[in-house]
């Protein structure tokens, strides 16, 4: 639970999450799950690098598609587009929130989880679609008692507030 992996695919919710945010939080575009974007073969430029995603056995339907579709089919291009849209670093920004670890880069290829965290931080990251926007920080034990009974160990659990509740019900909604 602890060794670093790349997430891929789980990472999706949390640009679509930094999307659903934009309509509390503001950003470039206050984006909805009926906002369409175009899924079409598409090159990202960052830093004078190109990077072009494509979708799951190649498959693109060059037609727009919703926010709420593109995240239920798990759509790459159009997951792409929406962090580019949302911003970079508000992508990141929501991981951190979400208790991943700030390693994470705003790049193109953080919209498709190419930067690693553990299982245990993206098991405590969805805690926050579930809690109305509370992230809970997992532990691996929550109570140690010794031989006769008595309580050595009581795990103090540890949340805070980091999405608007509003937000939470929406992405819940979406997933």
């Amino acid at each position: 639970v602890l060794s670093q992996r790349q997430p891929g695919s789980i990472f999706k919710p949390f640009v679509y999450a930094a999307a659903m945010d934009t309509a509390v939080e503001g950003g470039p575009q206050v984006l909805t799950p009926s906002t369409e974007v175009m899924d079409e073969p598409t090159t990202f430029w960052f830093d004078g690098n190109s990077y072009t995603p494509k979708n799951f056995e190649n498959e693109i339907s060059n037609r727009p598609v919703s926010l709420r579709y593109a995240l239920a089919h798990s759509l790459n291009i159009p997951t792409v587009k929406v962090a580019q849209m949302v911003g970079w670093d508000a992508v990141v920004e929501m991981a951190n929130r979400a208790g991943m670890n700030y390693k994470i880069q705003p790049t193109p290829a953080v919209a498709l989880g190419a930067y690693e965290i553990t299982p245990l931080e993206a098991a405590g990251a969805y805690t926050m679609f579930s809690n109305a926007g509370r992230y809970v920080k997992p532990d691996f034990l929550e109570l140690v008692r010794d031989q006769a009974g008595k309580e050595l160990y009581r795990h103090k659990q540890q949340e805070r507030q980091v999405l608007d509740p509003r937000v939470a019900y929406i992405m819940t909604n979406l997933l």
